[in-house]
């Protein structure tokens, strides 16, 4: 009896602790990316609300409008998307203990610190908040965690298998495979449980490098499962106390838009408006970001996105840039996996973006991302 009370002693207070760490995460990485980031202004809601005639026409289009703060909202979120991929591109060459986990904790809250000082002129969106500090916490255990494994464990196993084992194969695989998939679906959606059976059946490593070979698939073998069950409660959780994400954008665009988006997937007109253009729909995300400089290349003028006329915009390069005219710089930094390439944030007016995405490419800038709402 005493010895089960000691141990369910011990058991509450790992569970205090759990708690306090969960608490605490957010809480100091927001203080974090207060004190290390400058301030930056906030972006008002632009543009003049439209006519009651364009009102009474998208009425019946359900999601036309869109909350505009979310495109600033939306970057914490795809910072973690670009976290998993850089990471994915590090680990195809180099070993898991030298990639840059504190670094990439950092930039996070850092990230979430700016787009905050952005959108305190926006009503407070209590949705979009609550689910950045639940993945912005999440991703910081995850990497805090890794990096003490990999940094300990990890690098004594490095000993015994000086190249890389099957199993360091296979995990950089699914690295690059997760990476893309977090580009249009989210990543809780993932096959984590599959990827642990992939892991346990690759071949085992002979000799002393088998060491590195049990660690791999034990540390990761965990891993996905902690994954998988953690995935399976936050669907669930979703799927019970919120509404499906909406997976369309809205477009409002003059030109020509008929031809224009004809043979675009997934890609319909909507409304025609007559001599001020039309309203077509597509799908969100990163396949909106690669679909909008071919639109532009054939003459489209885009007006409105999900009915907001400001834009956020993200864009690589080999050094930092400065905004163009008519648009604001929010960020730019070097990328910490790779430090010579850096990432800038650009803040643009929707109608200029036929402006915009070509001046930033001529400038050799590759667009990375538009932010939809």
């Amino acid at each position: 009896m005493f010895i089960f009370r000691r141990w369910m002693r011990r058991f509450f207070r790992a569970i205090f602790w759990l708690v306090v760490i969960v608490i605490l995460t957010p809480v100091a990485g927001l203080a974090y990316g207060f004190l290390t980031t400058s301030n930056v202004p906030a972006f008002p809601k632009t543009g003049s609300p439209p006519s009651v005639e364009l009102q009474e026409q998208t009425s019946g289009i359900a999601g036309y409008y869109r909350p505009e703060e979310s495109t600033f909202l939306t970057y914490p979120e795809w910072s973690i998307v670009y976290a998993a991929r850089e990471y994915a591109q590090y680990v195809e060459n180099n070993r898991e203990s030298g990639f840059a986990y504190w670094p990439y904790i950092g930039r996070y809250w850092q990230d979430y610190a700016l787009v905050i000082r952005a959108t305190r002129a926006y009503p407070f969106n209590i949705q979009n908040h609550l689910m950045l500090v639940v993945i912005g916490t999440s991703h910081s255990i995850e990497n805090a965690i890794q990096w003490a494994w990999e940094n300990s464990i990890g690098r004594a196993t490095e000993l015994a298998a000086p190249r890389p084992v099957a199993e360091d194969t296979f995990q950089a695989n699914t690295a690059a495979e997760y990476a893309a998939f977090l580009d249009q679906v989210p990543w809780y959606r993932f096959a984590y449980a599959e990827k642990r059976s992939g892991l346990w059946s690759t071949e085992t490593a002979s000799g002393r490098a088998a060491i590195r070979s049990w660690e791999r698939k034990l540390a990761f073998g965990l891993s996905y499962t902690i994954k998988q069950g953690y995935a399976a409660a936050i669907a669930s959780g979703l799927s019970a106390t919120s509404d499906p994400a909406l997976l369309d954008i809205h477009v409002w665009a003059t030109g020509p838009v008929a031809l224009a988006i004809n043979g675009e997937p997934d890609t319909k007109l909507e409304l025609d408006l007559g001599e001020n253009g039309a309203i077509f729909v597509t799908k969100r995300y990163q396949v909106f970001t690669e679909m909008i400089p071919r639109l532009i290349n054939r003459g489209l003028r885009i007006v409105e996105i999900g009915g907001n006329k400001l834009i956020f915009v993200t864009v690589l390069s080999d050094g930092p840039l400065t905004a163009l005219p008519g648009t604001s710089s929010l960020f730019s930094y070097p990328v910490p996996a790779d430090p010579e390439t850096w990432r800038t944030g650009i803040v643009s007016p929707v109608g200029t973006l036929h402006e915009t995405i070509p001046a930033l490419q001529k400038s050799g800038a590759t667009l990375e991302h538009i932010y939809d709402y």
